[in-house]
């Protein structure tokens, strides 16, 4: 952490967030497969008891997919809505704060994702509906799989709430912090300060830019005063 900061956040590197994605659908094909065994069992074959077919294998993976290219508090991708998803943005409409309310641009693999779950698989309109009391889905309904997935993927545990971060410090050497802040849905900036996590590149990189929009300023400035006074001598000499 810089020195002053009173807060440590995990940021999962490009690596870790593809095996993690590739172990998410590794364990939703695993679902499959022992329902596809199940089918075929003694159980079912002999005894008659059919299988409960699984509700949505790929949840994990499509959750982990929406936080990361998102940007999206948990909770707000828990109970999303597919009113919310309109003409390629995500339509925040309340939250903590009255900040909360924001339109976030969906990503082309936020967009597949959302494709193939299909508006008409949500329950009551949810985008992820679950067998739970609110009928969408809780953290609860995900944490014996992402347990699983980290251990496929061989990464060390971390909340759900670890995805928005990764996000969030990944927008921020490419945008300005208040249209970083609208985005995240913060109240004020010293929120907004957390996810951003300068590297030694990207301030590298930011003073060049300000450095050559300086020196073009000034070299602009010098030609139209070298013009004016070519402009003011033949005035004076007619």
């Amino acid at each position: 952490m810089i020195p002053g900061e009173a807060h440590r956040e995990r940021v999962l590197s490009p690596a870790e967030e593809d095996k993690y994605l590739a172990a998410a659908t590794a364990v939703g094909e695993g679902i499959v497969e022992s329902y596809a065994r199940a089918l075929e069992g003694i159980r079912a074959t002999i005894r008659g008891e059919v299988p409960a077919k699984p509700r949505d294998p790929y949840l994990l993976r499509d959750v982990g997919t929406l936080l990361l290219d998102c940007g999206l508090r948990p909770e707000e991708c828990f109970r999303l809505k597919w009113e919310q998803v309109r003409e390629g943005v995500i339509e925040i409409q309340d939250g903590k704060t009255e900040n909360a309310r924001r339109r976030i641009p969906l990503s082309q693999r936020a967009i597949s994702v959302l494709q193939m779950r299909g508006r008409e698989t949500g329950a009551d309109g949810w985008v992820f509906p679950a067998p739970t009391r609110s009928g969408h889905m809780e953290p609860s309904t995900v944490k014996k799989q992402h347990l699983r997935a980290c251990a496929l993927a061989e990464v060390g545990q971390f909340p759900l709430y670890t995805f928005r971060h990764t996000c969030l410090t990944r927008w921020a050497p490419h945008m300005d912090p208040w249209t970083l802040a609208y985005l995240a849905g913060h109240r004020d900036m010293s929120i907004t300060k957390r996810y951003v996590h300068p590297q030694e590149h990207t301030t590298r990189a930011a003073m060049e830019k300000a450095r050559g929009a300086q020196t073009g300023h000034k070299s602009g400035h010098s030609a139209e005063m070298d013009n004016s006074s070519d402009a003011l001598t033949v005035t004076v000499i007619n």
